[in-house]
């Protein structure tokens, strides 16, 4: 609740990022609280509407990526 995916689940379009949105809290705000009370990195996306941005790659665990999910619900 409050997060909205934006990187389109088509799998022609997606890729290994992934953009979301949340209702409530600008994205700068997000990373800087995802990095600083839940350990988890992400970045801000440089278009004219901002994102959070998540990699994912093959170094992350199932258990690496619930604990981002979590972590972007707890701050959204």
């Amino acid at each position: 609740a409050g997060v909205t995916v934006k990187t389109p689940a088509a799998e022609e379009l997606s890729a290994g990022l992934v953009c979301v949105e949340a209702a409530s809290t600008a994205p700068p705000e997000i990373v800087d609280r995802l990095r600083e009370e839940h350990q988890v990195i992400a970045s801000v996306t440089p278009y004219a509407t901002a994102y959070v941005r998540f990699g994912p790659s093959v170094a992350n665990t199932e258990e690496d990526v619930d604990h981002a999910l979590e972590a972007a619900r707890a701050v959204a």
